[in-house]
């Protein structure tokens, strides 16, 4: 048996019925029509692709992890050639290889919205030398570039790929998607390589999205690059991201910047994020406004989360205010949170005022806090304090 593969056009040029003298593939011809075809699907669907044998071979493995849409073969056909077409490019092409190497940043960093060209031609300087860029044609280096990172390698697969108008024919503009197996590539040979200036530059001009710079700014916080990831933070904050609100307010509290935290606590309150009430009440009490903590507390509460409220009582039975304490906890347990009464009760009980403490647990017993007061038998139970653990079972039973 002979087994071998063609492309649909190659086979339809060597079968079809030659022109009267003119019979250029007679022998290809005729060993084509001994030929029992089997058509390869452009794509595959998912029950085709859950197969064992899938999984066990490599090859079909990675490329099915790599591939969109169930579009294996093209993969196969083409993804190690690809490989190749980018580590050539550094004699061949520096400057596709730039912009693809940009690319494969963006994406491996948490850049997953399709990559705006502008992105590309800011950051791809930085990943070239001083030599290479000063011999650059100003006005052609960027469309050569491109020209190289979208040339269809064995007429399957581009470094990058064009991206479909959601809302009509054609591609949009000035926008690709990278290869997802030269992403696949990219997070095993630059997994330990921060990119250059340039990147950081042109992501915080040109990323796509809010959620495109929050996810870039994480990517350099986690490789200590703190200062870059301050300035996407801030980037992202100034266009709207309330994850990059969030995570500055926590940075200027961190730094002991309170007042900088506040307002950007109070402009993710104003935008209707209820888990902001929470550490903006916990720096008004840390400010000493309890009165204002314990309204924001209330409100966060009001919209569902009542750990403010308990994390309050708590606070204040710390500072020696059982009654302000008390009261706090009770406001929570009416929201249906009986931590902070069996909290207070545990420490009343530490203080020595048992009757204090069981008129506490029985409070939150009443409002369904068994599970919490069963826990805090088996923590006596661990210390071996037995009479204690007696104590708090049977209100927890």
């Amino acid at each position: 048996m002979i087994l071998g593969t063609l492309w649909p056009e190659y086979h339809r040029t060597l079968t079809a019925t030659p022109k009267p003298g003119k019979d250029v593939y007679p022998i290809a011809r005729a060993l084509l029509n001994q030929v029992k075809p089997v058509d390869v699907p452009v794509s595959f669907t998912a029950t085709a692709l859950q197969s064992s044998l899938v999984h066990r071979d490599r090859s079909l493995a990675t490329a099915m992890s790599t591939s969109a849409g169930g579009r294996i073969t093209q993969t196969l056909a083409a993804g190690p050639q690809l490989v190749d077409h980018y580590h050539q490019a550094t004699s061949h092409s520096p400057y596709g290889h730039a912009v693809i190497t940009t690319a494969m940043d963006a994406r491996r960093l948490g850049h997953t919205s399709p990559l705006p060209a502008a992105l590309l031609k800011a950051a791809a300087p930085g990943y070239l030398t001083e030599q290479q860029r000063a011999a650059a044609d100003p006005d052609t280096w960027f469309a050569e570039a491109l020209d190289y990172a979208r040339e269809k390698v064995m007429g399957v697969a581009a470094a990058l790929e064009p991206v479909a108008n959601p809302e009509g024919m054609g591609a949009l503009p000035d926008i690709y998607r990278l290869s997802d197996y030269l992403d696949h590539h990219a997070r095993t040979i630059r997994s330990h390589v921060f990119p250059p200036d340039s990147f950081w530059t042109a992501a915080r001009v040109h990323a796509a999205s809010t959620a495109d710079l929050e996810a870039l700014a994480e990517a350099a916080d986690h490789r200590g690059r703190f200062r870059v990831a301050a300035d996407l933070y801030q980037r992202a904050a100034d266009a709207g991201g309330i994850g990059a609100l969030a995570e500055l307010a926590w940075r200027r509290g961190r730094t002991g910047d309170p007042d900088g935290a506040e307002q950007l606590l109070q402009r993710l309150v104003d935008a209707g994020d209820t888990g902001a009430l929470a550490q903006l009440a916990q720096l008004r009490q840390r400010a000493g406004d309890l009165c204002g903590a314990e309204t924001l507390a209330q409100r966060a509460a009001d919209a569902g989360d009542t750990g403010p409220l308990v994390e309050l009582a708590w606070r204040r039975g710390e500072a020696g205010d059982l009654v302000g304490a008390e009261r706090l906890a009770q406001r929570a347990a009416d929201a249906g949170n009986v931590n902070g009464l069996v909290r207070l009760a545990r420490r009343r009980e530490e203080a020595g005022d048992l009757h204090g403490a069981e008129r506490l647990a029985q409070r939150a017993t009443d409002i369904g806090g068994r599970e919490a007061l069963i826990r805090l038998a088996r923590a006596h139970e661990r210390d071996g304090d037995a009479e204690g653990a007696k104590r708090w079972r049977r209100f927890g039973l």
